[in-house]
């Protein structure tokens, strides 16, 4: 054989052999909700440096919004090709975890140590004792206002309901005399999901329940109604338009001095604000927190908890590599990186980074401390609970809260009343039905 002959052969099989080594590569597919791209990237960093720690495996990631993720999730589940590996919200894991769909976490769990991770942070998903999903990283719901707006008219912090509103009414203001409102008291998402994750907080502020111990719907109930008469007295101090604005466009009309207050803040929105509110304006003297108020009928604050926990797919091809993967990626240093790439929202779920000098050291985290602070707060103080979780019972004894989200029966009844100017009382009787409807439909409750 000639030299040429011979080398093409060699050329030939060491292409052979790679494409052989790649197509026999275990592929561990990533799904996740973070967008942003600094985090698209600090996550691609922690895949390749576990890549190049345990060859032959490789990860595959990709960030999904919001909206698009449980639909996604659906489908590849009917199509029997789930990712190995996805976020999703609390609720969407016990709804899977109820169907048999999920595997375990506990191995990840004492790799990280039980007793290193936060205790609210364990109550998500945790079934018969065993860890169904693993929050990446823990944020609050925030009740942002303008404080230098507030400090001129004198305002104090608002503990009620009726405090809020009061406030919300002083800080809609014509400030140029034009007879029109330049800005408005309050700014509130509209879609589906943010709605059904504030209606999940009012509940709990006022000290009420979706549905009771047998399931059955309480949306006629008196505090449930107090929670609508809240919402259309609130919508009169929020801009045009606002049942269309998406989380984006409410934080744009907060940075943007149309709205002096924003009910459904989140601590990424430290970060908007650093980039796009004017530059003598974009600090915490500016743009403050209040601790949430409550209702008539409540008697502590409440906040949602954005805290989407992974989930391991128990038919997924590659799953031990997975869990390989998720005990790196919570490594201090390689979640370090992580977390820093939305150090405002990103609360760490393990003691051990929380309590680190580097963390605290995170030039944003001393710019927003007291944003911070009031997630620490409502962490700390069980004010804070997952969309439409009421009391921590309801992650595994109500496995149709993503269903009813899904639904879009809870914001119906709140457009019914804000939009549609219908009573209360007639709009919760129809939401009433229609969650009765489904409720049997899915035999969840028989009437």
């Amino acid at each position: 054989m000639s030299l040429l002959a011979r080398t093409a052969l060699a050329v030939t099989a060491g292409l052979f052999a790679a494409t052989s080594a790649s197509a026999a590569d275990k592929v561990v597919r990533v799904w996740h909700t973070e967008t942003e791209p600094q985090t698209i990237k600090a996550f691609n960093d922690i895949a390749r440096k576990f890549e190049a720690k345990n060859p032959g495996i490789r990860i595959e990631a990709e960030g999904l919004a919001w909206g698009d993720l449980e639909g996604k999730i659906m489908a590849s589940l009917a199509a029997g090709s789930p990712p190995e590996l996805s976020h999703g919200q609390p609720i969407t894991c016990t709804s899977l975890q109820a169907k048999g769909l999920l595997a375990p976490l506990d191995e990840v769990v004492k790799a990280v140590g039980e007793n290193n991770i936060w205790d609210q942070v364990k109550r998500v998903c945790n079934v018969g004792g065993k860890q169904y999903g693993l929050v990446h990283a823990a944020g609050t719901s925030l009740l942002i206002y303008r404080k230098d707006l507030a400090d001129k008219a004198g305002l104090k912090p608002p503990k009620t309901w009726n405090d809020l509103l009061a406030n919300a009414k002083a800080l809609t203001q014509d400030t140029n005399g034009d007879g029109k409102i330049d800005i408005y008291g309050i700014t509130l998402p509209g879609d589906n999901l943010f709605v059904n994750i504030i209606m999940g907080e009012l509940t709990k502020a006022n000290g009420a329940q979706l549905f009771d111990k047998n399931n059955k719907p309480m949306l006629t109930d008196k505090k449930m109604i107090e929670i609508l008469e809240f919402w259309r007295e609130l919508a009169k101090y929020a801009p045009p338009g606002w049942e269309g604005h998406g989380y984006l466009q409410t934080f744009q009309n907060l940075y943007g001095q149309k709205a002096a207050m924003m009910f459904q803040g989140y601590g990424r929105g430290a970060g908007m604000i650093e980039k796009f509110a004017p530059k003598e304006m974009a600090n915490d003297k500016t743009f403050d927190v209040w601790v949430k108020p409550h209702g008539p009928s409540g008697n502590a604050p409440a906040a949602q908890v954005d805290e989407e926990p992974w989930m391991l797919f128990k038919d997924a091809k590659n799953t031990k590599e997975a869990v390989e993967f998720l005990k790196f990626f919570y490594q201090d240093d390689n979640y370090l990186e992580y977390i820093r790439t939305v150090p405002i929202h990103f609360f760490p779920v393990t003691k051990s980074l929380r309590q680190s000098e580097s963390y605290k050291n995170t030039e944003m985290i001393q710019r927003w401390k007291g944003w911070l602070d009031a997630q620490e707060q409502y962490l700390e103080k069980d004010w804070g609970k997952p969309t439409l979780i009421v009391e921590w019972s309801d992650m595994n004894d109500k496995p149709y809260l993503m269903e009813v989200l899904g639904s879009g029966i809870l914001r119906d009844m709140v457009m019914d009343v804000v939009l549609e100017k219908t009573e209360p009382q007639k709009a919760a009787e129809k939401a009433q039905k229609r969650l009765e409807d489904l409720m049997k439909s899915k035999g969840y409750w028989k009437g």
